[in-house]
């Protein structure tokens, strides 16, 4: 960094005092990077940076074809940025805080069907495979717990057996998630069911040379032991083409926004699914509360005797 002195204490705090996860804390240093190349070439001290230099930085993404949520994003991180200087009593005044973001729409989250689901798993139950068989059990644990792609790749085996010895199943468990923050996983019997097809044939898959890969619960020839989340990705994309879905309308991140959405059209309280996907802000998961306007608009719109109106 050339004009932002402080930036590495700043990365340091967000992962000490804050959790953040290393992505996280990946994505803030892009975002002062590009804010500190700016500075240095307006010749800027981060000291005496004025709300008009921040509103020439908006100017200078807009110009360069920078959308206006990611525009929002690095905005938010140097928000965070003079803040973090501000307690460290190295400023008073905060230049972010009286400038305007631009707007942009919010896109509502891709979700499957129940219908679309059906068909999946249905495709699942064909596969005699061990390979078959393993990808059924990620499946159902994926789509009945609303967990991360990440978070399900890396479950280790003790953490979500009751007894290893007998292969009993915990039908809730806790896991570690986004910035180091436990949370409670509670999953289905068909979920419980699948595992204990699965886990017969688990040893099949422990690579010989990692010993490592004994600790999970889906091991792998993977470095860290454990099926990547790109290599889950393929092979639900594959299903999804062979069950004749769209696999490019198909991803692991849709399952968890499908697996919220399903259970806010169930009339679950959108804290509880808060809790359960492990969002730290309400509002990360009131983006699925427009999923469901939408779906009641659309219901209005066929049933009622006054359709041919608009709403």
């Amino acid at each position: 960094m050339k004009s932002l002195g402080y930036c590495e204490q700043f990365l340091e705090m967000m992962q000490a005092e804050r959790g953040i996860a290393k992505n996280s804390q990946e994505s803030y240093g892009r975002d002062l990077k590009d804010f500190d190349q700016f500075a240095y070439k307006n010749n800027f001290n981060e000291l005496e940076i004025t709300t008009e230099n921040i509103r020439g930085f908006i100017s200078y993404l807009g110009t360069n074809k920078i959308e206006a949520r990611s525009i929002n994003r690095k905005i938010s991180t140097i928000k965070s940025y003079y803040e973090f200087l501000i307690s460290e009593n190295h400023l008073k005044f905060n230049p972010v805080l009286s400038v305007d973001l631009p707007k942009y729409s919010s896109k509502l989250p891709a979700i499957l069907n129940i219908d679309d689901i059906k068909i999946l798993l249905d495709y699942c139950l064909s596969d005699k495979s061990i390979e078959g068989i393993r990808f059924k059990a990620m499946l159902h644990l994926l789509y009945a717990s609303g967990m991360r792609i990440s978070e399900l790749v890396s479950l280790k085996l003790n953490d979500i057996l009751i007894n290893q010895a007998a292969s009993k199943v915990n039908k809730v468990f806790s896991i570690t998630g986004k910035g180091s923050k436990e949370r409670m996983i509670v999953i289905s019997q068909a979920s419980i069911d699948s595992l204990l097809d699965y886990l017969p044939i688990r040893e099949q898959f422990i690579p010989v040379n990692n010993p490592r890969a004994k600790l999970y619960l889906f091991p792998s020839l993977a470095k860290q032991g454990y099926m990547t989340r790109q290599n889950f990705a393929i092979l639900l994309k594959a299903a999804s083409a062979k069950a004749g879905l769209d696999p490019d309308k198909i991803s692991p991140h849709i399952l968890r926004h499908s697996f919220a959405s399903g259970l806010l059209h169930g009339g679950a309280d959108l804290r509880v699914i808060q809790e359960l996907l492990g969002h730290a802000d309400i509002s990360t998961t009131q983006i699925y509360t427009h999923l469901q306007t939408s779906h009641l608009k659309k219901t209005i719109e066929k049933f009622h005797p006054l359709s041919g109106k608009k709403l």
